[in-house]
């Protein structure tokens, strides 16, 4: 259903009247609860907090546990009507951050304004990446529940599903399968990674990859029996170039090779070399077809090039791949992106494409199942992953409400058919 001018008035005091009192409150309560990736135990803390909010919601919880028991639980909170097997709408999230607890950036804080009086801007680790997006989606549901007798539909009959996982900072390597399973039964994904410049709304977002290359040679005694050794730093020294050459800005493919490590004394000629390699792309196929060209190169290092007899016996061993599908923009993405932005712009936030963005998300891995999913759907700021985060409580407001308007607009339901 579209919605009259009165319910989205409605759920937009829903989401006001609690900002305060409750929105910013539970922010400050996760924001003050550490949560680093590798901190399974605080990140659980984490949870409960959100676990109790989601269940005041009437939402039930799946917990998926990570199988090497190194990430704490990954949570699906569903509505009565996700749970009927409808179609859904994924609002989708993490809680992990990047800060550990030996940063010493631990706490919640506001600036105040130049009365005194609390200010708009709030700091700490994930008021921006991404505590803040995690509010918007409680608060809006929280809005769309209160709103029920201005005509909002009830929230039980909402086919929702609110994904949250614990090891997106460190590429989603066990949630990646929960993303799998269920990107069958989405009708479309909403993402809360920060908001970008002039609200502009992410649909695409480059692939990554990690690969290493080491090179085996022979050690000896670098003064007494040189000859009888293979230089595993000189083999990876002709073959790094030949790497480095298969960027390609035209078709945005990018290979930086980021560290190098070898030998083990300065009168030993090394037997082993690595060098771990940075791979982007913006598509699928290109991904792909980089790490086919570097399966090729360690099977002839040197073809073509001029190198001793005795450096050909070097072995390259080519580890790794890709780690993230590109998010590359669907047949519907254009539409859903159109629909959320009629909401966005009543809210007061301004509309737009961001263009291609560098780094992942979660949404590359939905993109990759060809569910229609925007993201950069929290709240504005800078500084994300640095001591300097800080946040937008106005713009997560806006987005806040918009959120609430677009759950109550079904026409998101036959994005996905």
């Amino acid at each position: 259903m579209t919605h009259s001018t009165d319910l989205t008035s409605a759920l937009a005091r829903a989401v006001d009247d609690a900002f305060e009192s409750e929105q910013v409150a539970l922010l400050a309560r996760l924001v003050d609860t550490p949560s680093h990736s590798h901190a399974k135990d605080d990140v659980e803390r984490a949870f409960a907090i959100l676990d109790a909010e989601c269940a005041a919601l009437g939402l039930d919880v799946e917990r998926v546990p990570d199988p090497s028991g190194k990430h704490a639980d990954h949570r699906v909170y569903r509505t009565a009507a996700a749970r009927r097997g409808e179609r859904a709408l994924a609002l989708v999230g993490h809680m992990d951050t990047v800060f550990p607890r030996s940063m010493g950036f631990l706490s919640f804080a506001r600036d105040v304004d130049e009365r005194g009086a609390p200010g708009d801007v709030v700091r700490g680790p994930g008021t921006l990446d991404m505590k803040s997006g995690l509010t918007s989606i409680t608060a809006a549901l929280r809005a769309v529940r209160r709103a029920g007798a201005h005509g909002a539909p009830s929230l039980d009959d909402i086919p929702l599903v609110f994904v949250v996982v614990s090891d997106e900072e460190v590429g989603s390597p066990t949630s990646e399968p929960l993303y799998t399973r269920l990107a069958s039964s989405l009708a479309c994904a909403l993402v809360f990674e920060a908001g970008r410049d002039s609200d502009l709304i992410v649909t695409s977002r480059r692939g990554s990859g990690s690969i290493t290359v080491t090179a085996h040679g022979r050690s000896a005694h670098a003064g007494n029996k040189h000859e009888e050794g293979v230089n595993a730093i000189h083999a990876l020294a002709l073959v790094i170039p030949q790497i480095e050459a298969l960027t390609d800005y035209a078709k945005g493919v990018t290979l930086n090779c980021g560290l190098v490590d070898g030998g083990t004394a300065k009168n030993t000629v090394p037997d082993r070399a690595r060098v771990v390699v940075d791979l982007r792309f913006t598509r699928a196929v290109d991904g792909d077809d980089v790490i086919a060209r570097l399966r090729a190169l360690a099977d002839a290092p040197f073809a073509g090039v001029p190198v001793p007899e005795r450096l050909r016996a070097a072995r390259l061993v080519v580890e790794g791949g890709v780690a993230r599908p590109p998010m590359e923009p669907g047949p519907t993405t254009g539409a859903l992106r159109a629909l959320y932005e009629e909401h966005a712009a009543r809210a007061g936030l301004g509309v737009g494409e961001a263009p291609l963005q560098g780094g992942g998300s979660d949404a590359n891995l939905l993109a990759a199942h060809g569910v229609p999913v925007i993201d950069g759907l929290g709240p504005f700021g800078k500084h994300f992953h640095k001591v300097e985060e800080w946040s937008s409580l106005s713009s997560l407001r806006r987005r806040t409400a918009t959120l609430a308007a677009f759950v109550v607009d079904d026409r998101w339901r036959a994005l996905g058919s």
